[in-house]
């Protein structure tokens, strides 16, 4: 280690900071400055990376949970090699640039994940290190460790306060995940002012509750900084504990009037200030770069290319030995499947009963049958949403080549640790709870719309039909709060068949989240008029008019499908012309072309009625002025299915009185 070369870079990265943001004129300098020498030792000593194949994929992983601090990791992208200049430092925060305000995956080289929303790094990286435990134990052999990378957060006082941080870090605990570094930059002080307004928690004994290594560190005194990572890197083999080492550090350290105060957290410093600040780090031009700092990297990639190449060497012979290991991790990582994964599916037969989150399972586990980086996981209802694959067999401390990860009730860490085993390569997740819970973890829903990650959402008990379970178990705004993600496909499967229809198009469409909404009481197999294929174009036909003339369109999702399809044959019997349409996933319709929009929803036909048991707004672009909707606005109440759905109207008789008021008008 060597000082000189360090004290370069942080000064560098303090530097690129106060000039990036006062150019911008907006951002957040104190996490950067205040970290500076954190990242320069972290980066320039610790980290494995090799930065001309940013995807290398034995590299260590690094998250900005703090995403604010983002000219922090951008200064050490730009100095450590990766596809990002000075003149990109210069664009921070303007538009389309490639330093936007906070990182963002697949915008910038080098950026593991989005972050920004406090806490969702840290349950990203709570799912990279699970996938690097999964693979590490699956394909490594004796002599040939090919998977050893370890998963380095960097979090600050607000990750810490978020209750999500909490949730994640208490099953990385439980799981023993020792390849997970988490750095909390204990800066005390957040953008109202000190933490001791809020925060005056012990964090340390909290973690050790948690079953974590807990370290102390001065984050800006290199000797100790060196002290504690190497001791970290001992302490997590020798343990078998994830480690949290909690760095003492001055927010915008190098300010001389702001430092350790909020004045610095999330806006510029100011010309004045910023001038005084360049005569403290003795610095007489603007977006400074010390030589020093551009050599230490310099020399450092040569170490770290050769690093790289012994691995590849390594990789090639362990191919060659295992040529089957080598087979199975080229499948992992495309999600290659069998080419009869989704031929000979569970068939259910026209006329039977069954709940589609029953048929769902079957249909899950025949497609998942000799398919390995399928990894599925609820919070603690796996038995009844029914996403338990492959006989149950569970991830646990001892054991991480389960298929099945029991999350706890800790729905907001699921949904971020979910996006982080994704992230990290050859493991595609599919999550499940009911859908009243959607809420505890839309926030790592809208990350993974966000960063286009292909997670299945399995949320089952999908409407007022929980019945008995009372109004706090009943979904009524979720679906339409669901469907105004953008980048989210939602499916609401009418009956076990079309449930089919539903995950080969999850695991076809892969570049975005889709989420199977599944009812929980049994539901008809309906005999439609057209292919239930045309499901995969969102809205189709089930049900055609009987002359050349359509008096009606009926519209409806999932279970209140078979009650719509009852009351055409009432109007039928009354002599109407009706024609019933399945809107499977307004997702998948909303983008197909205007000529088959029109098929399905003729202009010319202005009486319209759409049935679904959840809030209505979303249905009124699809029903005109004259139209109706079946749908509610309330919440519900405790009782049977049956009763609930008479008392708010889905029933076929409801639906037919509704139709010829709409046909007599």
């Amino acid at each position: 280690m060597e000082i000189d070369y360090l004290e370069a870079t942080a000064k560098t990265i303090r530097a690129l900071t106060i000039d990036a943001i006062e150019k911008a004129n907006s951002g957040h300098p104190g996490l950067a400055m205040g970290c500076a020498d954190i990242g320069a030792y972290l980066f320039g000593e610790v980290l494995k990376y090799f930065p001309k194949d940013s995807k290398w994929l034995n590299r260590d992983r690094f998250i900005l949970s703090a995403g604010h601090g983002s000219m922090l990791l951008y200064s050490l992208l730009y100095l450590s090699g990766y596809k990002l200049t000075l003149d990109d430092i210069k664009e921070f925060r303007q538009f389309k640039s490639k330093t936007p305000g906070h990182p963002e995956y697949g915008w910038t080289d080098g950026v593991e994940t989005s972050s920004g929303p406090l806490g969702q790094g840290v349950g990203n990286g709570v799912g990279m290190a699970l996938a690097a435990k999964r693979l590490a134990q699956k394909f490594n052999r004796p002599g040939y460790e090919i998977f050893n990378s370890r998963i380095f957060v960097l979090a600050g006082d607000g990750d810490m306060m978020e209750g999500m941080t909490y949730e994640a870090c208490s099953i990385a605990g439980h799981l023993r995940l020792n390849n997970l570094i988490l750095i909390y930059d204990s800066n005390k002080i957040t953008i109202e002012g000190s933490t001791d307004l809020t925060f005056t928690e012990d964090v340390k004994k909290r973690f050790e509750a948690q079953n974590w290594l807990v370290l102390k560190m001065n984050g800006h005194d290199f000797k100790d900084i060196k002290n504690k990572f190497e001791e970290a890197e001992k302490l997590r083999l020798k343990e078998n504990k994830p480690v949290l080492i909690i760095a003492d550090t001055v927010i915008g350290k190098g300010s001389p009037n702001k430092q350790a105060t909020n004045q610095c957290h999330g806006a510029p410093l100011g010309r004045e200030e910023a001038v005084q600040c360049k005569v403290v780090l003795n610095i007489k031009e603007d977006f400074y770069v010390d030589p020093l700092a551009l050599e230490y990297f310099e020399k450092g990639n040569k170490k770290r290319e050769e690093k790289y190449n012994e691995w590849q060497k390594l990789f090639k012979e362990w191919g060659e030995k295992f040529p089957e290991l080598k087979k199975q991790l080229d499948i992992d990582l495309s999600f290659k499947f069998p080419e009869d994964a989704f031929n000979n599916l569970p068939e259910f037969k026209i006329g039977e009963y069954l709940p589609t989150r029953n048929a769902s399972h079957k249909v899950l586990n025949k497609i998942c049958e000799n398919v390995e980086f399928v990894i599925s996981g609820s919070a603690d209802l796996g038995s009844s949403t029914m996403t338990i694959i492959k006989d149950g067999s569970e991830v646990s401390k001892d054991n991480y080549l389960g298929y099945n990860i029991q999350y706890g009730i800790r729905e907001h860490a699921m949904g971020a640790i979910a996006n982080g085993l994704y992230l990290f390569g050859g493991h595609w997740p599919i999550v499940g709870t009911f859908l009243a819970f959607v809420n505890y973890m839309q926030p790592a829903i809208r990350m993974a719309a966000l960063m286009r990650l292909p997670i299945i959402y399995l949320f089952s008990h999908d409407s007022i039909y929980v019945g008995e379970d009372g109004p706090s178990h009943h979904p009524i705004e979720h679906l339409s709060n669901l469907r105004l993600i953008p980048n989210v496909n939602v499916m609401r499967p009418a009956c076990p068949n079309e449930t089919k229809i539903a995950w080969k198009i999850a695991f076809k469409n892969n570049n975005h989240p889709n989420i199977i909404i599944t009812t929980r009481q049994k539901v008809p197999v309906l005999k439609f008029d057209n292919d239930i294929e045309e499901a995969e174009k969102g809205a189709y036909i089930v049900k055609k008019e009987q002359k050349s003339n359509v008096d009606i369109i009926l519209i409806a999702t999932g279970s209140e499908l078979s009650i719509a399809m009852d009351a055409a044959d009432m109007l039928i019997k009354d002599g109407y012309s009706v024609r019933v349409v399945n809107m499977f996933s307004i997702f998948l319709f909303d983008r197909m072309d205007k000529e088959y929009k029109e098929y399905i929803l003729p202009k010319n036909v202005k009486k319209r009625i759409a049935i679904e048991a959840g809030i209505k707004d979303i249905w009124y672009k699809y029903i005109g002025l004259d139209g109706d909707v079946i749908g509610m606005t309330k919440f519900g109440i405790s009782g049977k299915a049956e009763d609930l759905g008479r008392y708010f109207g889905f029933t076929k008789e409801n639906v037919y009185e509704k139709a010829l008021q709409l046909l007599k008008s």
